[in-house]
């Protein structure tokens, strides 16, 4: 069996604020909402992104096709329920759920999901 080093294995990534791309869900641009994809297992399993909220922003009502967890790094993050999430707070929305984020002060997730959102009829 042949093993790999760390380096040839690890991908290392820091945040620079060029790489903050506008943020879509299908063909909708979102206002004030930026990302930054990051990685994507190898059998499609899950993929991975930075998501930038600039503060005042609000997100459209939105539906999840799997489960997607987030991670806030920065910032308080806000759901459209009113609870509100800061730097370390970890959630989890599952297959099927709708709901809306927006962040009055701006705010910095990592997320992880398998397929991307859909706009909410």
């Amino acid at each position: 069996m042949q093993k790999s080093s760390n380096r040839e294995t690890r991908s290392h990534y820091a945040i620079r604020q060029e790489d903050w791309r506008p943020l879509r869900i299908g063909d909708s641009h979102i206002p004030g909402y930026f990302w930054i994809p990051l990685s994507d297992d190898e059998d499609g399993a899950w993929s991975s992104y930075w998501m930038k909220i600039e503060a005042g922003a609000r997100g459209p009502v939105h539906r999840h096709g799997t489960t997607e967890l987030l991670v806030v790094h920065e910032g308080v993050l806000s759901d459209s329920d009113g609870a509100t999430f800061t730097a370390g707070d970890v959630l989890t929305y599952a297959a099927g759920s709708n709901h809306a984020t927006s962040s009055d002060t701006g705010c910095v997730v990592l997320v992880v999901a398998r397929t991307g959102s859909t706009l909410a009829d």
